[in-house]
């Protein structure tokens, strides 16, 4: 007698348990992807983004860390304060201005693109919301 497909697959249906587990797994192997592919990768170059800002502050900050070893230390907290915005806006100038030169075409501007063909070059939108990823980050990270 021929095997009734309906009733092989009205079982196969009806035991959810398996289906539950590898729908748990492919949502795991997805996140898991996510995180090597971009996430890791946006909080890296926040990083790199912060360091560069304190190892270049601008001339405001060098003076606030100058003047906060005369203050007490409520003063040195609002300097500290002070400091750390001054730190956060002049990562975002860098940020938008890097965002800037790579959407108007100055690919020279692109230095760690050197020896890749121009059309291996990001779009002005991959520019930009490279730029929204960071500054999302970032706000995490001061």
């Amino acid at each position: 007698m021929p095997e009734n497909t309906i009733y092989t697959l009205a079982r196969s249906l009806q035991q959810t348990s398996g289906l539950e587990q590898n729908l748990n797994q492919m949502l795991s192997a997805l996140k898991s992807t996510v995180e090597s592919d971009y996430l890791q990768k946006i909080r890296t170059a926040a990083k790199n983004e912060k360091a560069f800002s304190v190892e270049h502050p601008p001339r405001e900050v060098t003076l606030l860390r100058a003047l906060s070893a005369f203050t007490d230390d409520k003063g040195r907290e609002q300097l500290d304060r002070m400091t750390q915005s001054l730190l956060f806006l002049h990562t975002m100038q860098h940020i938008q201005q890097n965002v800037q030169e790579l959407s108007s075409g100055n690919l020279l501007a692109a230095r760690s693109a050197e020896g890749q063909p121009a059309e291996e070059f990001p779009s002005a939108r991959s520019a930009q919301l490279a730029g929204l990823l960071l500054t999302l980050a970032l706000t995490e990270r001061f």
